[in-house]
């Protein structure tokens, strides 16, 4: 069993008071709030909210707010030192914060500045309100992220000749910036959107031959800026092959609704293919999968 006791280490001063008066503006990426906390840690306090740049702050009525700019080199710096005192600690902050849930980056913060000052002890000390709320938020976005990758479905758009797959979905947290990975490395050499509709996003990949040297193989952009070109004239024939082999390998005798549902949710079904009802051909019982 993990030892969860904490206590101040002799080489670190003690965790950070929060500060009630000062907020913090980041552009709300896992670098800006690595930026922010350097930038409070050379303060001597944690700020009581974070918010976007630009946007109204919350949290700190009539108090400071301190705008942080992201600069790459101070963002590695603090994920090199806080993985090395917690592998992992990082990837597990960056889900948390994904989950969009109001405080979430306070929480981060505070989890951040405890393990500096007691030890890796404290991030899987679930007395402590801020490890358990992080470790709580990156389960569930983790657990998002896993079921886009199974239910991402993508269909083959031309434009000028050029191909493109699409594939549209509704997380219920923000996951794009985490499945850029799993994508990108089962299918590097398309290029490939990802559309959030819930929150006008797009994951975008480029292949390696058609981008400049130097730029990375996927962005997040606004799905408005996007060119996504028509359907392909044979999409719908592999469509329709797709849904006919969801029903050839049905077992009726074997439906089991409560189970299915449990591990297809019905919020997922409207982007599933296999759930389209195929036009001319007699319905597919969606609800009995």
């Amino acid at each position: 069993m993990m030892d969860t006791k904490r206590s101040p280490t002799a080489a670190s001063p003690p965790a950070l008071p929060v500060d009630p008066h000062l907020a913090v503006e980041t552009d709300g990426t896992l670098a800006g709030l690595l930026c922010a906390y350097a930038e409070t840690y050379r303060l001597g306090v944690l700020p009581v909210s974070v918010g976007l740049i630009g946007e109204p702050a919350s949290g700190a009525l009539f108090g400071d707010v301190l705008r942080v700019e992201t600069q790459a080199a101070i963002a590695s710096r603090v994920e090199r030192g806080l993985d090395r005192l917690v592998p992992g600690l990082v990837g597990r902050i960056h889900r948390a914060i994904l989950g969009e849930r109001p405080g979430i980056e306070v929480a981060a913060l505070r989890l951040a500045d405890t393990v500096r000052a007691e030890g890796a002890a404290a991030a899987d000390d679930w007395t402590f309100e801020p490890a358990r709320e992080v470790a709580q938020w990156s389960g569930r976005v983790g657990r998002e992220a896993h079921r886009m990758e199974a239910f991402v479905r993508f269909e083959r758009h031309v434009a000028d000749g050029a191909e493109t797959w699409v594939a549209t979905a509704r997380p219920e947290y923000h996951v794009l910036p985490i499945l850029h990975g799993h994508f990108a490395a089962r299918y590097p050499t398309l290029a490939w959107r990802i559309v959030d509709v819930r929150r006008g996003l797009a994951l975008v990949h480029t292949p390696a031959m058609d981008r400049a040297a130097g730029d990375p193989p996927t962005r997040i952009v606004p799905a408005v800026t996007l060119g996504l070109g028509d359907e392909a004239p044979d999409e719908a024939a592999y469509q329709r092959m797709w849904r006919a082999y969801f029903q050839a390998v049905t077992i009726p005798e074997r439906r089991n609704l409560a189970l299915h549902l449990r591990h297809v949710p019905k919020r997922y079904w409207p982007y599933l293919t296999e759930k389209q009802p195929t036009v001319g051909s007699p319905r597919f019982d969606a609800e009995a999968g």
